[in-house]
């Protein structure tokens, strides 16, 4: 890979990191542009085959979708499973099999590494404390800002030496791999994902909502009987929603505006007779 890819690559992965405040803070980075699907659309992209970032993306974000944050906490770094394990797999041509199978140990090593370097920039809250005691405004900034300097070395550096050096890496393991292990990472690479399907039902369809898996049902059969990619599905979905909330919940939502309305808008007659507009 030529370092001036893996240098921007790199770049998007430290807006992606959590906590990094660019870039829209938290929300534009980490819940923006480090979901998979974004982060492997763009990597595609720098590596000239979006094609193949997509379907890396789609894949991996599936991984995630059941996948919650208690606290803050960070069980697995989708971050480091995109920017170094997605794109290091597109890069070299792996595909999905290769991109499943380095997400899920990266993302795991990712997340350990997050939280070592969390414990070490814990030092520049202490010296915020420290400049707020003083009655220092400058000094709680300052603070603030130097705590998003580590942050950018570290991991700008380790995306870029990984993205870099590692091609030639999984290339050749890839390479090295019999027929048999390919195999494998296929079948888990369908069988992950519906995994995080299934970890996201069970956060929807609590008890009394079981009839919400007829939902899932449908888009499922449509996927299968019919020509419609994910972006018509999704826009489908948009519209039977707008609908449904419409049909159950229109009455309430707009219902005592029209009354008002038409009760503001009625003539009213008053004793003697007369209209009063």
């Amino acid at each position: 890979m030529e370092l001036w890819k893996a240098m921007l690559i790199a770049l998007l992965g430290y807006f992606g990191v959590n906590r990094t405040p660019w870039l829209l803070g938290q929300a534009g980075g980490f819940f923006g542009i480090a979901q998979p699907l974004v982060s492997c659309a763009i990597i595609g992209a720098i590596h000239g085959d979006v094609q193949t970032g997509v379907m890396v993306g789609a894949a991996i974000q599936a991984m995630y979708l059941g996948v919650i944050q208690p606290g803050g906490a960070l069980p697995s770094d989708k971050a480091a499973a995109c920017f170094i394990g997605a794109s290091l797999a597109i890069a070299s041509g792996g595909g999905v099999e290769a991109a499943i199978a380095l997400a899920v140990p990266l993302g795991l090593l990712g997340s350990a590494i997050f939280q070592l370097f969390m414990t070490f920039n814990a030092f520049f809250p202490h010296l915020g404390d420290a400049a707020a005691e003083r009655g220092d405004g400058e000094g709680v900034a300052r603070a603030n800002i130097l705590g998003t300097v580590p942050t950018f070395i570290f991991y700008f550096i380790l995306y870029t030496v990984a993205n870099y050096a590692g091609v030639g890496l999984v290339e050749a393991l890839l390479g090295a791999l019999p027929q048999s292990v390919i195999t494998t990472l296929s079948i888990m690479a369908k069988i992950v994902p519906a995994v995080g399907f299934a970890m996201l039902l069970k956060y929807v369809i609590t008890e009394g909502r079981g009839w919400m898996v007829s939902l899932f049902v449908l888009g499922f059969l449509i996927v299968l009987n019919t020509s419609f990619n994910i972006v018509s599905l999704t826009l489908l979905s948009i519209a039977v929603a707008v609908l449904y909330v419409m049909a159950r919940y229109g009455e309430e939502l707009f219902g005592n505006k029209q009354a008002v309305a038409t009760t503001t808008a009625a003539p009213v007659e008053d004793e003697d007779g007369e209209y009063d507009e």
